[in-house]
């Protein structure tokens, strides 16, 4: 069940809210002020967080650049006063998901928490097998990177063989090294894996 985290000084918009969300198996909690969710939002399960950007003592955008500050990484979905356009946009900058103006449709509300909740878990996703690729990339002679090199550049053994200096039997075994090392079935497969770990800035 996906966590959503209501922070909002008026009772009766974190009540509804959190009804609304229930009602589409949404695990909610509530925070009447910034200061008590920033104490809480490192013992906190991953979530989202429904921001309101006015209250008292800290405004939401104070919020943000705190969570930016800690490096806490998280959807954020802004509530705004009718006409407050302008916080909003600012807001966004700080790295904001979206933001609604009161009053809001709750169907799009829901729809557009949907929509983060599933690109936060896509990140993650990419984020695993970005620092997997690193991983096994390392495993690679700076040979092997030259050769992989040559294959991302969609060059022939024998063109990468003719601009390393060497025989192209040499680079057909390099080339199974490093098919067996990035644990790869396919030229593909290195394609991805080299792409993901940023090949272009590998030290050879």
């Amino acid at each position: 069940m996906d966590n959503v985290y209501i922070v909002d000084d008026e009772e009766a918009v974190r009540d509804s809210l959190s009804m609304l969300l229930k009602s589409e198996d949404f695990n909610t909690e509530q925070f009447s002020n910034p200061t008590d969710f920033l104490k809480a939002i490192d013992d906190l399960p991953e979530g989202l967080i429904i921001l309101d950007l006015w209250m008292p003592g800290m405004s939401g955008l104070d919020v943000i650049e705190e969570l930016n500050r800690r490096a806490i990484s998280c959807p954020i979905i802004c509530i705004t006063g009718h006409g407050d356009v302008t916080t909003a946009v600012e807001a966004i900058k700080l790295g904001a998901s979206d933001f609604f103006e009161k009053p809001f449709e709750s169907t799009q509300l829901i729809e557009r928490i949907k929509i983060c909740l599933q690109e936060q878990k896509n990140q993650r996703q990419l984020d695993v097998y970005t620092s997997r690729a690193k991983e096994i990339m390392a495993k690679l002679t700076p040979r092997e990177c030259e050769v992989l090199q040559g294959l991302v550049e969609g060059l022939r053994n024998k063109q990468i063989a003719y601009n390393m200096g060497i025989s192209i039997r040499t680079v057909e075994l390099h080339r199974v090294h490093v098919m067996d090392k990035l644990e790869a079935k396919s030229l593909s497969d290195v394609l991805k894996i080299a792409i993901a770990a940023d090949y272009e800035n590998i030290k050879l």
